[in-house]
């Protein structure tokens, strides 16, 4: 069963608020790299200018629902949920921000 794309898109648009709030005005890329094992959540977000860098409660709430939308849902050929997502932002030379995903799952 898939996740209906009117859901995955707001919580996209809800991690792509709470990480492009992490990032500096003078940084031109970020990525926010998600795993999800044996019911532990990881996730890492890093941008051109910071190497390691402390999602707030927001961007923590956001990764969780993620994570809840695709268990609800039993996405990926097992029905298992998802096991691993990355978030990849690049400014465009515009000042504003482009952005793609990809979903693993089991």
């Amino acid at each position: 069963m898939s996740v209906p794309v009117d859901e995955q898109y707001s919580v996209d648009m809800a991690i792509g608020g709470h990480v492009l709030r992490h990032v500096y005005e003078d940084e031109t890329s970020a990525e926010l790299s998600i795993t999800v094992q044996h019911g532990q959540i990881g996730y890492t977000l890093v941008s051109s200018a910071q190497p390691i860098n402390f999602p707030d409660d927001e961007l923590v709430q956001s990764i969780c629902d993620l994570v809840g939308l695709h268990e609800r849902y039993g996405s990926g050929p097992s029905g298992s949920g998802l096991t691993k997502a990355v978030y990849r932002y690049h400014k465009n030379p515009d000042g504003g921000w482009s952005a793609n995903s990809s979903y693993s799952y089991e």
